[in-house]
């Protein structure tokens, strides 16, 4: 079975606080001692201020822009750094002998310049408007007045010179940059006239201007090429003619050759047959009668009888003349194979002179067809390349457009640049001048009659603040473990639940509470004497720590 924790009345814990008193007060006093000492031995912190102002221009804005207020503040930043640097501050704390302690005790540099940052204050003041800067404040804090006064009177002047050389450095640099920036753009745009009058050149032929003449000339190559092509057909019509009539003439050549071959053949054979020549056919008789009359002188005489002799002799010579007549058979068909040829001949060439003539008309024809067709490719190429021309013209334009959009946008910039040079330039003659913004002292550094810190009262109330904490802590700690137990009547009816009849205090004797009492006062005075004993200890380790020098310088 659980039970609900019993809260505790305000009249309790005042209770607890009466038990704890001393555990309260104790670490109140301990602390607050202790940290009043340290506090009051710190070396007290004197302040010095200068107010700078800063003075508009002698010269019109109309002549020469002035800076804006944002850019001012920039400036006034970058100033402020310069001024804070480690080679602004280094040589003044040897000059001054400033932190002269923390030298002496062999602190780095980087941080003594640090601390020497922290306590150089500078503050910005605005105009009515609050939109103009019209003055700004140094402020520096060090352990002695003349110190204090002689860093800051020194950061003025530092602020004021830096001032003129920044703004002098600011304007040439400005004017530098915007040569630089011009001269850029000079090139750039000398090197995009260049690539214009490169493409120009390149594209001579193709140029936009150039397109009506172009599609004129392709006109004119396309109704060439119908003409030559309707006189090619014409070449190749006559030619087909021609052709006609060579394959006539070689038929008829053929057909003169086939009959040509037939009558000779037939002449041939006409002089070829002998039986039907008349001499042949007299011969024959002759012979025959001969023959007839051998018989009837062989019947009546000798073989060698005058008669017989003699008609053998006369039938010899018949013969003779037969085999004559034979062999002028052969001289015979000769001559008609020649007489048919010649005749043949004379028709074939007749035909081959008409021959040679149709087809020197049709080389000639070829001839021009040849010279046709190298025409309709020339024509073909020259359209081609006015095609290609004409379609390369977008390009070209496309291309000279963008250049010219490039060159355009670059000469806008070139002369936006050219103007803010001519300002640079009047700019730093302004500043050269001491003509434009300059900053001035309005109120020289004051000498500090009373130190601005530390401020030892109100640390010495953080020290009792703290020690208040200490003894509440502690007084926590040894009540805490009393919440768990039954302490009185309340306790017991609250965790039993049940009502509670009597109750019975405790009984002690008179040496008993006598005891009790003394040793009570023994652990107060044992509690003082720690408290006193550690008073020192808490100071040395403040003064070790240097957390209260920090929190002042």
């Amino acid at each position: 079975m659980s039970v609900e924790f019993r809260q505790r009345t305000a009249g309790e814990f005042v209770q607890m606080l009466k038990r704890r008193k001393w555990l309260i007060i104790l670490p109140i006093i301990t602390v607050t001692a202790a940290i009043g000492y340290v506090v009051y031995k710190l070396p007290s912190v004197y302040e010095s201020k200068t107010v700078l102002t800063v003075k508009p221009p002698t010269i019109s804005d109309k002549v020469v822009q002035s800076l804006t207020d944002e850019d001012l503040s920039q400036r006034l930043q970058t100033i402020n750094t310069e001024v804070l640097s480690r080679n602004s501050l280094e040589p003044m704390i040897a000059k001054y002998d400033l932190f002269k302690l923390e030298r002496d005790a062999g602190m780095p540099m980087e941080l003594i310049i640090e601390k020497m940052s922290k306590n150089i204050t500078t503050e910005v003041e605005k105009s009515e408007d609050d939109r103009k800067i019209a003055s700004f404040s140094i402020k520096y804090r060090d352990r002695t007045p003349v110190a204090a006064r002689n860093v800051t009177a020194e950061l003025a002047g530092k602020y004021v010179n830096a001032q003129v050389t920044a703004s002098t450095q600011t304007a040439e640099v400005t004017r530098e940059f915007l040569e630089n920036q011009r001269n850029q753009k000079k090139s750039e745009l000398d090197t995009l006239e260049k690539q214009r009058l490169d493409i120009m050149m390149q594209n001579v032929e193709t140029l936009p201007d150039s397109q009506q003449g172009l599609i004129a000339q392709l006109q004119g190559l396309r109704q060439r090429e119908d003409t030559i092509a309707k006189e090619k057909e014409t070449l190749i019509t006559e030619k087909g003619r021609l052709q006609d009539s060579v394959r006539a003439l070689n038929s008829q050549a053929r057909i003169i050759e086939d009959f040509g071959e037939k009558e000779t053949q037939d002449a041939t054979r006409q002089a070829s047959r002998i039986e039907d020549t008349p001499a042949y056919a007299s011969l024959i008789q002759k012979r025959a009668e001969l023959t007839a009359r051998l018989e009837k002188l062989k019947a009546q005489y000798r073989e060698k009888h005058p008669d017989v002799v003699d008609t053998k002799t006369q039938i010899e010579k018949v013969n003779e003349e037969l085999e004559a007549l034979a062999k002028n058979t052969d001289k015979r068909v000769k001559e008609a194979n020649q007489s048919s040829s010649r005749k043949a001949e004379l028709q074939k060439q007749n035909l081959e002179i008409e021959r040679q003539k149709a087809e020197s008309q049709i080389a000639q024809i070829d001839q021009q067809m040849q010279y046709k067709n190298a025409e309709l490719q020339q024509n073909a190429a020259q359209i081609a390349v006015l095609e290609s021309k004409i379609n390369a013209i977008p390009n070209v334009k496309v291309a000279l457009e963008g250049i010219n959009n490039q060159y355009q946008s670059a000469k806008t910039t070139y002369d936006d640049l050219l103007k803010k040079t001519n300002d640079a330039s009047l700019q730093v003659d302004r500043e050269s001048n001491a003509q434009g913004e300059t900053i001035r002292v309005v109120d020289a550094a004051n000498l500090a009659s009373s130190p601005v810190a530390p401020k030892r009262g109100l640390l010495t109330l953080l020290g009792a603040g703290i020690g208040l904490a200490l003894g509440l802590f502690l007084a926590a700690i040894f009540e805490f473990p009393r919440l768990f137990k039954i302490q009185n009547i309340e306790d017991a009816k609250h965790y039993t639940g049940l009502p509670v009849l009597a109750s019975v205090p405790p009984l002690l004797s008179h040496d008993e509470k006598t005891w009790q009492n003394r040793s009570h006062w023994l652990k107060v005075m044992a509690g003082i004497v720690i408290a006193v004993g550690i008073i020192p200890l808490i100071a040395m380790a403040l003064q070790a720590t240097r957390i209260f020098e920090r929190m002042v310088s």
